[in-house]
């Protein structure tokens, strides 16, 4: 996996809004943790998350890749290509989920395998990068 670089300002604002969101002390809270697995959240607090972001962040979130993921329609074929998550639908998530780079068949995605890969880390990346496009960073 390639080494993200996210700011440790940003990277602090996500900890404590996924650590007051999952009511989960900031202290048990790291860059790798992964938010289903490791935290526990589900889609609403996938959603508080994003909402929490916007307000701290002055940014809109809703407009970046992470409001992509959490709008899959997974019923969809465009989305769902035999019971896996379709490659251009992983390519347009690769960039901002590094871990995915480790997975050996990114042909052989399902969604939970795709939402288990949302860290702490990537979602400061997202926020990161949505700062740095509109000079703020």
């Amino acid at each position: 996996m390639t080494d993200v670089v996210v700011s440790e300002r940003v990277l602090a604002i996500v900890t404590r809004c996924v650590a007051e969101s999952l009511a989960v002390p900031e202290a048990e809270i790291g860059p790798k943790s992964r938010l289903i697995d490791d935290l526990g959240a589900d889609s609403l607090d996938f959603v508080d998350i994003v909402f929490m972001l916007d307000r701290e962040l002055d940014i809109r979130v809703r407009e970046t890749e992470l409001n992509f993921l959490t709008r899959l329609d997974f019923s969809s074929p465009d989305v769902m290509r035999e019971g896996h998550v379709a490659a251009d639908v992983v390519g347009r998530l690769e960039p901002w989920l590094p871990d995915m780079q480790a997975l050996p068949d990114k042909g052989k995605i399902t969604p939970r395998v795709l939402f288990s890969l949302v860290t702490v880390e990537a979602i400061a990346l997202v926020a990161d990068r949505r700062l740095q496009e509109l000079g703020r960073a």
